[in-house]
């Protein structure tokens, strides 16, 4: 079922969105004694009118926000003047783009966001506030694009990008946000292209660069992060068509 009838039913489901359409200036935006906001609020909140309770001056169960054309822009539930709960955005045509999980305003758990067909686009793991855990993005036709794994807000572990077609473009390993072990980025017909050793972010040791049929095309060597020494360039029969030297990252010449 596509994910506009899904608001559809939202819509019609909400109380809340269903009465604050009809209500007279006179049943909105009132405050207590004390000044705090009660009952039924209409507020507007960029180019959305949004509708929902407050409890002693605090936003309380569900806000229902609208785009200028009438239809949904985001639902939301508060507790105790804090987001809790799923949040939805929803574009102006009615497909939600955003589903998102939140605990005293802090992101937690599984964030979504999706294509304007309503193919999953991202997706990714929060825990309060901080990326923990496994993060996708896919192309428009659903196929994955990246797949990785955070650590308290940076990379740790596998990271793959995917070609259109599905194929592994690039593998790369992390380890606390620094790119350590071997890298490599392969062709469509799943041949290794480059292979790249690193240590703590840096590059360190031989570099190989392959045709197509698996055979050398460049080799060289990486101190620290930059080129040292003979790098060679093969073409595809292995006959050296190029040697340039370097020393501390600089070509001689």
């Amino acid at each position: 079922m596509k994910l506009k009838v899904l608001f559809f039913i939202l819509t019609i489901c909400s109380s809340l969105a269903v009465a604050a359409t009809s209500l007279s200036p006179g049943d909105t935006n009132k405050t207590n004694n004390a000044g705090k906001k009660i009952g039924l609020w209409k507020e507007n909140v960029g180019q959305s009118d949004c509708y929902g309770n407050y409890e002693d001056g605090k936003k309380e169960g569900q806000w229902v926000c609208y785009h200028a054309n009438g239809v949904i822009s985001n639902i939301g539930q508060y507790k105790n003047g804090k987001l809790n709960g799923v949040y939805l955005v929803i574009d102006k045509t009615g497909y939600n783009y955003l589903k998102e999980s939140y605990v005293n305003d802090t992101l937690n758990g599984r964030s979504k966001s999706y294509h304007s067909n309503a193919k999953l686009k991202s997706e990714s793991d929060y825990k309060m506030g901080i990326l923990d855990g496994m993060k996708k993005v896919y192309y428009s036709d659903g196929k994955i694009q990246e797949e990785g794994y955070y650590k308290k807000n940076v990379r740790d572990g596998v990271a793959k990008w995917f070609y259109p077609e599905g194929q592994v473009s690039i593998e790369y390993h992390h380890v606390n946000g620094a790119l350590e072990g071997v890298q490599k980025a392969f062709y469509k017909n799943g041949a290794i292209n480059s292979e790249t050793k690193f240590i703590n972010n840096l590059e360190e040791g031989e570099y190989k660069e392959y045709f197509e049929s698996g055979k050398i095309k460049v080799i060289g060597k990486y101190i620290h992060g930059k080129k040292e020494g003979d790098w060679k360039e093969s073409d595809e029969v292995g006959k050296i068509i190029k040697v340039e030297k370097y020393k501390n990252g600089e070509l001689k010449k």
